[in-house]
């Protein structure tokens, strides 16, 4: 959203006020939306200048542009993703944007009839490109799936990548993390709860006999299973699936496909320069950190060791619960 602030900044749609139906928007410029990993709390907005305005003044681009998402299901190098399609001057990548978050959390609390008064003007704004930019590419968090299907019906030309893992690299990514990881499985539960899937309405002493890994293989299954309730809603050329490892493993491939399904026009010499560049060394949400495929591969195995035939057994049983879950992890759609 352009103003008349510095000539390299826009004001930002950074966080909702529900009770008062208003939009704080926050001054920043393109690099440091680019730069961050998280454009929620974590995000640093020291010296940013902040405005609030009414939701029914949130200023819309004259043209607008169809929206382009990236959702993902965590831990499935979404963020790695996002960072290698931001070209200046090209597309600028969102990742994580606070709004959205919010967004989703007031159709948790007051439904969908109250959420829709805001998806349309929050999305607009958030999707209006830099002057002389041509896209915007946003990543929300992934408790902002609840929304994919609202986004398919209030914005039908709307794109949608769908970047998942497989489900046992996803119970081995949350028992790398510990007690943290265990800990933020069983609250990805308790959100999703929230939005009907059928397998919240389990007995509570039931689920309380359940293990972490089996909470986090429940988490991974609702999140499928609202992608794939989401596709159903729209045309099918307009949904794409791809794996996380399986980008990691042909980087350049992935790149170039996403590009041609999002209509970016990034360019092969910058895509193969991004595929063999620096952002697969480094830990995407902190670039400060050494990170490869290697080490990566290497980790999970050393896990799943660890975690022997539980972690196949688990993967089993959740697939017993939800049967019509693709049993082979992946969706309709492969770009790779």
């Amino acid at each position: 959203m352009t103003d008349t602030v510095t000539p390299d900044a826009l004001w930002f749609p950074d966080a909702l006020d529900a009770q008062n139906r208003a939009v704080r928007l926050c001054e920043a410029t393109r690099d440091s939306l680019a730069d961050t990993a998280f454009l929620d709390e974590r995000w640093d907005r020291t010296g940013c200048r902040t405005r609030g305005v009414p939701l029914s003044e949130l200023p819309q681009p004259d043209k607008p542009a169809a929206p382009v998402f990236i959702w993902h299901t965590a831990f499935c190098c979404s963020t790695l993703l996002a960072r290698c399609l931001d070209r200046p001057g090209v597309n600028l990548s969102l990742k994580e944007p606070a709004a959205l978050m919010e967004l989703a959390n007031i159709k948790r609390r007051e439904g969908r009839a109250v959420s829709d008064t805001w998806l349309k003007p929050v999305v607009g704004a958030l999707s209006q490109p830099f002057a002389g930019e041509a896209h915007v590419t946003i990543k929300p968090t992934n408790t902002v799936n609840n929304l994919i299907g609202d986004v398919v019906r209030l914005f039908p030309d709307s794109r949608h990548l769908f970047l998942t893992s497989q489900l046992r690299a996803f119970l081995i990514s949350i028992a790398k993390k510990g007690e943290a990881g265990r800990a933020f499985a069983r609250r990805l539960f308790t959100i999703f709860a929230m939005d009907g899937h059928p397998v919240a309405r389990t007995d509570p002493r039931q689920l309380m006999q359940m293990s972490d890994l089996q909470i986090a293989a429940l988490v991974w299954q609702m999140q499928v299973a609202a992608m794939l309730e989401a596709r159903a809603q729209g045309a099918a050329d307009r949904f794409a699936w791809l794996d996380g490892d399986a980008f990691v493993a042909a980087p350049e491939q992935g790149l170039t496909a996403v590009d041609a399904f999002f209509g970016l026009e990034l360019g092969a010499e910058h895509i193969a320069a991004t595929a063999s560049g620096p952002l697969f060394t480094r830990d995407a949400k902190d670039t400060g950190q050494a990170h490869g495929p290697d080490r990566r591969r290497a980790e999970a195995e050393r896990f799943a060791e660890q975690l022997g035939p539980e972690l196949d057994a688990i993967v089993d049983w959740s697939y017993g619960v939800f049967p019509q879950s693709p049993r082979d992890g992946r969706l309709p759609g492969a770009l790779v």
